[in-house]
């Protein structure tokens, strides 16, 4: 049974996702929270939390920080951050924070209870709208420091991964891209999220664009 922490102050908002959620036989939704404070408060007073569902935008505490906080929590569970267009500029801070999905409030009922289930695996899982929204801001305010990849010792087909990852790119559209077949592709990203030390594609993505990859 996949435990769930429902956090947004929209009544309607957690309303929605818990009644897809309950509609599941693996899925459980264990607490809802109005703001971020309550959402800590719940996942202290519940261990046995898997996976949160966090709004960015909230009252008294809002979902980043919330989730900079988790870290200090032991047992704290993964964090699914929703958001919305209007939030892509917090979703890199999110990252760095620990988040391990993200999806758009607009997203498919069959979206977000996959989303569940792959972070509840140790998967990461990326809207790619918001994964494109957040590159492209990226991009506009300057990628940061330079990064040099040598150290990674990436092959060349891995670096062509990479650099595929860091304009957007999801594993079918790379496949293409590349002619390789999905479980080819599938290996790759696992070994340059490996070799990079990246958690997600998120990361994969920020590193290629720091490294030059993309234009």
């Amino acid at each position: 049974m996949i435990r769930v922490a429902i956090a947004d102050d929209q009544h309607l908002v957690r309303d929605g996702f818990s009644l897809i959620l309950r509609s599941q036989p693996d899925i459980e939704v264990a607490a809802e929270a109005a703001d971020g404070r309550q959402f800590l408060d719940a996942v202290r007073a519940d261990p046995g939390i898997d996976v949160a569902l966090v709004d960015i935008r909230m009252p008294v505490l809002d979902g980043l920080r919330a989730t900079r906080e988790l870290a200090t929590i032991p047992h704290a569970p993964a964090v699914i951050v929703v958001t919305t267009f209007d939030d892509d500029a917090y979703v890199l801070d999110a990252v760095a924070a620990g988040a391990r999905g993200f999806l758009l409030k607009r997203c498919s009922a069959h979206d977000l209870i996959a989303a569940v289930r792959t972070v509840a695996a140790g998967e990461a899982i990326l809207s790619a709208e918001v994964t494109g929204a957040v590159l492209d801001r990226l991009r506009a305010t300057g990628p940061g420091p330079r990064v040099d990849l040598t150290a990674c010792q990436l092959t060349h087909r891995e670096t062509d991964v990479l650099a595929l990852i860091g304009a957007g790119l999801n594993n079918t559209e790379i496949a293409a891209r590349l002619y390789l077949s999905m479980s080819t592709v599938k290996t790759h990203v696992t070994n340059v999220l490996a070799k990079t030390g990246s958690r997600d594609r998120v990361q994969a993505a920020i590193l290629a664009i720091r490294a030059g990859l993309t234009s």
